[in-house]
C-alpha cells in the first residue's frame, strides 16, 4: 500500500517510492533521502510541523509539505512472540 510519508505512524518504517520533482527533490536528496532509501518516522508535530526522520542512523527534519510529497511503501513489522 502506497502512501506520503507525513501519513506514517511514529516509529514506522517505510521504503521511499518517489520523490517531489525540481528543487524540492534536490534539496532533499542533499540531506539523504532518495528513492529505495529505507528510513523511519520518528516523529510528527501536531498542527503541520516537522516530521522527524531516521534516516540512516541519524536524526534529520522536513517540512509537513515536503513529506506530503515523498511516496512510500510502509513495511511489514516483524511480530515475534
Amino acid at each position: 500500500m502506497e502512501t506520503s510519508l507525513y501519513m506514517l505512524k511514529s516509529g514506522e518504517k517505510a521504503e521511499i517510492l518517489a520523490m517531489p520533482p525540481g528543487m524540492c527533490g534536490r534539496r532533499l536528496e542533499a540531506i539523504g533521502l532518495r528513492t529505495g532509501k529505507i528510513v523511519q518516522k520518528v516523529s510528527g508535530i501536531p498542527f503541520r510541523g516537522p516530521i522527524i526522520l531516521d534516516i540512516d542512523g541519524r536524526h534529520v527534519a522536513i517540512g509537513h509539505g515536503a513529506a506530503g510529497k515523498i511516496l512510500v511503501k510502509p513495511l511489514e513489522t516483524d511480530v515475534r512472540a
